[in-house]
């Protein structure tokens, strides 16, 4: 079930039924420990993550992806962070709806300034109420960025319909500084494919 993306990065994935569009989840490890990153549930997820290390904690990069987040950290007992509204630039009050609609109360919002396990660090990607992750040499994002055919996609090109270009244009515009600014050679996304080195040369 898990695919390797580098030594220490798992993922795995299913087709959402909606939209017939790849959606995947991360499994990082480290000493033993392992950090989710927006959790698909699967049937044996914990037995099979418990093979490679023990479940640390849960992050969800934006809202949408809910999946199996909150459900799988009351299972295992372990934290949930989700993005702090503001810092997001989410609506609060559906926000606080959705949370309290999908039982999120337990979980800890997050920002840039928050000290996440491993040494993760956040940044918001301007204007698409987003949180981007840095884990060593990767970053992780939810919706904005994705590979395809190993070549670089910024939402939604390839994905959704965008006839003049000028949503992926807006996109790239937020995401590009930031993927300059902390230097990752490698990108993990929320959908179709990884690009497991070389980012900085794609962009």
């Amino acid at each position: 079930m898990f695919e390797p993306v580098a030594k220490h990065i798992f993922r795995w994935g299913t087709i959402d039924g909606e939209s017939g569009i790849m959606m995947y989840s991360h499994l990082l490890l480290k000493d033993g420990k392992a950090v989710l990153i927006d959790p698909i549930a699967m049937p044996r997820l914990l037995q099979m993550i418990k093979v490679l290390g023990e479940p640390e904690a849960i992050i969800m990069t934006n809202y949408p992806h809910l999946r199996g987040a909150p459900l799988l950290s009351r299972q295992w007992s372990i934290p949930l962070f989700i993005p702090n509204i503001r810092e997001a630039d989410e609506d609060e009050a559906l926000t606080n709806m959705f949370i309290d609609l999908y039982n999120m109360k337990h979980g800890q919002q997050y920002g840039k300034s928050t000290s996440l396990p491993f040494g993760i660090k956040a940044h918001v990607i301007p204007g698409r109420h987003e949180f981007a992750l840095v884990f060593e040499n990767y970053l992780i994002v939810g919706d904005s960025a994705y590979g395809i055919n190993g070549k670089l996609n910024f939402y939604p090109s390839g994905i959704w319909p965008d006839d003049t270009g000028s949503k992926a244009r807006a996109t790239s515009e937020s995401l590009i500084p930031l993927i300059r600014k902390t230097g990752a050679k490698g990108l993990l996304s929320g959908h179709m494919e990884d690009i497991p080195s070389g980012l900085q040369d794609m962009i």
